[in-house]
This record gives C-alpha cells, structure tokens and sequence, in this order.
C-alpha cells in the first residue's frame, strides 16, 4: 500500500515539474525585437482580455491582422475589477488562459506584487520611437489606451452661450441644481496632478454648493441626458460618450472640450506570466503603440494624445487645450485624492 501512495505522489510531482517546464519553455520572451516577431509568427496565436467594443475589433486590428496574417487574434471582453481579479487569482492558482490582458490602474501594483506578470520588459529599447509615456516606469504595462474626460451636454437644452469652454463654467449659479455629477470622480482625480490638491478641493467644495444631481452610471446618466431629464454633465469619460453616439447617431449629445483637458492611462496592457504565446502578446502591444494603432483607437475614442494625427492630439490642437496628464506614478495617490474629493462633497466613502 505504501508502495502505491509513494508511486501515486511521484505521479503527481512528475505532472506538477512537466507542468512548470511547459510553463517555463512558453514564457520564453525574443531577446530583440526581430527575434520576438520570428517567434510570434511561430506562435501563430494570442488570446486578449480587453475592454474593446466588440463592433470595433475587426477594424481596430485590421492593420495588424494585415502585417501579421499568420497570427490569429482571439479576444475576450472584460468589464470592471471583478473579472481582473478572477484572472489575477486564478494565474497565481497556475490557470493561465490569456496571453495579454488589460489591467485596470487598480490592480496593476497587485498584478505586480503577485507575480503574475511578465517583465520587466524593456519597452523603451524595443520601440524607441514611441513616446515614452506609453510605458510604464516599472517595464510591466504598456499604454494602448488613454482616458479623457470631457463636459457632456444637451444641445437642444443648453444656448450656444452657456456652452461650458472651461471647468470653472460648471460653477455657473445658472446650473445650480441642473447639472449632473457623477460619484466617482475620474474626472477630477486626473485633474489633481494639473492643478494641485488646494485648488482640485476648492474646486469640488464650489461644485457641491451648485447643488448637482449625483449619479453613479455614467451611461445611465447621459441617457437621462440625451433624452432631455438633464442638460449637461459635469466631468465624464470621452470614451462613453463616443460608444453611445456609435451605438445611436440621433442621440442629443454633444460634448465640449474644456481648456484643462485630463488624461489617465485607460488601457494597460500586461503580458502575463506562463502566457502561452508570449511572444505574439508582445507583438500585438507593440503595434498597438505604434501611430498606425493609436489611429485606430480613435474608433474607440482611447488614442494617444502624444501621436501626432490621432483623434485625441486634434482634440487637444483644435481646442487648444491644456494636457493635464494623470502619470503612470500619480495612480498611487489616485484613490486618497478620490476620498479627499468625494469627502468634500460629504461622501463618507470614495465612489472609487
């Protein structure tokens, strides 16, 4: 009997080392750039777990599925932390189902400390041509998208006159009680790092003295807002905006584009650990980062402001607006901000 349980657990040691070996030879990451996509094309697949609108894809990757024909693209759409942490914990489980995935800033310092990332990669020698801003200063994430926020308004409700230019704008007494506030304040997190702590608190003490109605949905609220309950949005994310207007071209909305434009990284792609095609992950984040795929993530209104032609950089020259950039470092003090904001407003806890 004790020979049967000795030879059982010697199975089971022999699964677990060929199961590290596999997982060890598919993590083997080019040491330079024609290495990687030599090796990516032999891979000839990658698996992503994203936030793309699934209408978007074909187009969206249509440049890449053209350069690199031989390496099919299969995609999984992700929503809020939840799914994020179900992959995290299941990679720590030794359960690796995707190559890349799009790690929200929450969770980037956990996908970090649990080890569950490939890297560091060095991001900046494999595509020295690209803005460096695109890249974490840690070598784990690679920015294939970026967030703006923007004012949100009824074009039927509002006069060409009262059509925000400038943040200040929404503490117009002519909005007191009108305007809708989300909870979660994106907005005014990625405007802290431009205008300082001081001036991002007074600002929200002003706001809640104009009385908004405060929303926690985003796109529930600017349905409410294209249908006439309420004329303008103070602060939401362009890229709801853009998909609703995608989804619907009759919708009453419109957007203006204040003076203080905040950016944040809204797409992180990581490259996790025993990620089966590796290399072909890596190929794809590349492109992605390249002006030819930041033109395409016009489609999904999350472009580089820092790519010369792309949606978000002729936002910021038409507008001449002011770049007010969230860094990759800021995200760390992202949420005592949001807490510091949402208790100005008399929340107890941060819609964050």
């Amino acid at each position: 009997m004790s020979a049967y349980r000795n030879l059982g657990r010697l199975g089971v040691s022999i699964v677990i080392v060929l199961g590290f070996s596999s997982i060890a030879s598919s993590q083997r990451l080019g040491n330079n750039l024609d290495e990687i996509i030599q090796l990516a094309n032999k891979e000839k697949n990658v698996r992503v777990a994203t936030s793309w609108e699934p209408e978007n894809e074909t187009a969206l990757l249509k440049g890449f599925t053209q350069k690199y024909p031989g390496i099919k693209i299969s995609t999984d759409r992700i929503s809020g932390i939840d799914t994020r942490e179900r992959i995290m914990n299941e990679a720590l489980a030794g359960v690796v189902e995707h190559d890349l995935v799009n790690v929200s800033g929450e969770l980037r310092n956990q996908y970090i400390k649990a080890g569950v990332l490939n890297g560091p990669i060095p991001w900046r020698k494999l595509f020295p041509k690209i803005n460096e801003l695109h890249f974490s200063p840690d070598g784990y994430f690679a920015a294939s998208g970026f967030s703006t926020y923007i004012i949100a308004y009824n074009p039927t409700l509002v006069p060409k006159d009262k059509v925000p230019k400038k943040w200040d704008d929404c503490l117009d007494p002519y909005w007191k009680g009108k305007l809708v506030v989300l909870t979660r304040p994106r907005t005014f997190t990625g405007l802290a790092p431009g205008w300082g702590e001081e001036k991002s608190l007074a600002f929200a003490r002003a706001l809640k003295e104009n009385q908004p109605v405060w929303k926690s949905s985003q796109t529930g609220a600017l349905t409410q807002v294209a249908v006439g309950e309420y004329p303008m949005i103070c602060g939401m994310a362009y890229h709801s905006l853009k998909s609703t207007v995608m989804r619907d071209p009759t919708a009453k909305v419109a957007y203006a584009v204040p003076s203080d434009l905040p950016f944040q990284i809204g797409e992180a792609m990581g490259i996790m650990k025993g990620a089966k095609y590796p290399n072909a992950a890596l190929a794809l984040t590349g492109w992605l980062v390249t002006p030819e795929g930041q033109k395409n993530m016009d489609l999904e209104g999350r472009s580089s402001p820092y790519v010369p032609g792309t949606e978000a950089a002729e936002l910021v020259k038409k507008h001449k607006a002011k770049i007010v950039f969230e860094s990759w470092d800021a995200l760390q003090h992202e949420a005592e901000m949001a807490r510091k904001i949402t208790g100005a407003w008399g929340f107890p806890k941060a819609k964050n």
